[in-house]
């Protein structure tokens, strides 16, 4: 039985929930998770979800919203925190039109450290979730160390996703042992090649699991979500397998 604590990001297995939520969470339950990070809740609810959650015997660790939202509406991101239970939130995009320069990515920074600083008062951590555009260079820095920065460890940490910091050519365990104890979720998800850059399950590409591993543990991650984007395969069968690797380890 493995030691590290993993979840499954819903998103993977979406087209099983907009069909039907209750069925998908049971076969989520039964492929593997008893842990899971929410993304979106397909019709429902919060409150209905998480009933569906509980019916499924799964636990939220982790919801994504919107910055908008966390920016804008503050309260209405600790009323869905609290509907599931949750200490963790996390965004996984910003406008572009709002990041279109280093002044922007700053500004965004701020904004999050603010709107983190009022999360962490009713003691929730929020996220940034990381695609490759973040580290596409202006100048001589990536756009999500400018973000970073501008905001405060306290009120902003990085949900480093692996796979699309392996697309922008760089190495995810650098990048979580230079975030260190930032980085309390980290989205494991794996590229079965560098020539497709396709998404595959866990343990079946090129991502080095046991250097990003201990990388994550050193930096304290307190969880590993898995994702996979986009499936071959059928995407439940696709989380078994990743559910099957993360157990092992």
């Amino acid at each position: 039985m493995g030691k590290l604590h993993y979840a499954l990001q819903l998103y993977t297995v979406r087209d099983y929930l907009e069909k039907d939520v209750a069925a998908g969470l049971q076969k989520v339950r039964d492929a593997g998770y008893s842990h899971v990070e929410v993304a979106g809740t397909y019709g429902l609810t919060e409150g209905e979800f998480k009933k569906q959650l509980d019916n499924a015997q799964l636990k939220p660790i982790s919801v994504h919203v919107g910055y908008d939202d966390v920016v804008g509406d503050t309260p209405k991101v600790i009323e869905i925190a609290n509907t599931f239970g949750v200490k963790y939130v996390a965004i996984g995009g910003i406008d572009p039109k709002l990041t279109s320069d280093k002044a922007g990515w700053q500004a965004c920074g701020q904004a999050l450290d603010a709107g983190g600083a009022r999360l962490r008062e009713s003691r929730i951590i929020l996220n940034y979730h990381n695609h490759s555009h973040e580290f596409n260079r202006l100048g001589e820095e990536y756009p999500f160390d400018i973000l970073m920065a501008a905001a405060r460890p306290e009120n902003l940490a990085a949900q480093i996703d692996t796979f699309w910091v392996r697309y922008a050519g760089l190495n995810p365990a650098g990048l979580i042992a230079r975030y260190g104890d930032r980085c309390p979720l980290v989205h494991v998800k794996d590229m079965l090649d560098i020539k497709s850059r396709a998404f595959t399950e866990m343990g079946n590409g090129i991502i080095d699991w046991r250097e990003v591993f201990k990388a994550a543990t050193a930096a304290g991650t307190k969880w590993f979500i898995v994702e996979q984007d986009v499936c071959v395969q059928d995407s439940m069968v696709s989380a078994a397998i990743s559910a099957q690797f993360m157990a092992r380890h």
